[in-house]
């Protein structure tokens, strides 16, 4: 009787063993973008990313060299050098503070035009914001809409120069960055670096997708087509073509 017992439990062990054998392997799950070649008006420059795991420490161009800094899984610093050679010529920093759940809470930017933007979360898809440009005599003030942690709609409420409130679209696919530790928690961020920064692959405007058009909320035909994508196997875009097909950016994983 002993023995017929002992069977059993071995049958069920083996059993459970091929149970989790049989579970699917998520190949998406360790994609990291490796280096990516921009080219635009006839000019061609790569840019490598170095990783310590899953956390990103650089992005190294002939342009620049962005640096991050971490605490725990969040990051707390992104700093950009001019000089990419010699990383002495320090151009802009930006650093995050964030709240106990995880959410982003403000974040500083110094650079030729100094900015904090101070966010308030109201309910489940709702993000208030206060910018400060310290170069203007207005706080820019307006809400996020937010979506599958995406920005899907921005509203403006007032400050010095007015903006269109837009409304974004995205792919269903999977941004390049969007298994490095700490990337999802910026996604506020990007609209501000992105808003200041048309060239290059800071327009692929996105945490976990990529952005495909946006409208103006006001009047939804005035739609504007932020990038059109090649996908790989995995679903990551390996091409991403920008202004109007003038501009791309080929990525390697």
């Amino acid at each position: 009787m002993k023995k017929i017992a002992l069977l059993f439990c071995l049958a069920i062990l083996l059993s459970c063993s091929d149970d989790d054998s049989s579970q699917p392997h998520d190949t998406t799950a360790d994609v990291l973008l490796k280096k990516t070649i921009t080219q635009s008006n006839g000019i061609s420059y790569e840019t490598l990313f170095t990783y310590d795991g899953k956390k990103l420490l650089q992005a190294r161009s002939v342009k620049e060299n962005k640096k991050f800094n971490y605490e725990g899984n969040n990051i707390s610093k992104i700093s950009w050098y001019a000089n990419p050679d010699t990383d002495n010529t320090l151009s802009q920093t930006v650093e995050f503070e964030y709240l106990p759940d995880g959410k982003l809470k403000k974040f500083k930017q110094e650079s030729d035009n100094p900015l904090t933007v101070e966010f308030t979360y109201v309910g489940q898809d709702t993000v208030n914001f206060v910018a400060r440009a310290y170069r203007s005599a207005y706080d820019f003030v307006g809400y996020f809409t937010v979506k599958d942690n995406e920005i899907s709609e921005y509203v403006y409420l007032n400050g010095g120069r007015p903006r269109p409130s837009v409304k974004y679209t995205y792919d269903s696919k999977n941004h390049p960055l969007k298994n490095v530790t700490g990337y999802n928690k910026l996604f506020l961020y990007h609209y501000f670096y992105n808003s200041a920064h048309f060239n290059g692959f800071t327009t692929n405007v996105g945490s976990s997708k990529n952005c495909i058009s946006n409208s103006l909320i006001q009047d939804p035909s005035v739609i504007e087509v932020m990038n059109t994508y090649e996908y790989n196997d995995n679903g990551f875009p390996k091409v991403i073509n920008k202004d109007s097909n003038s501009a791309a950016d080929y990525l390697f994983y």
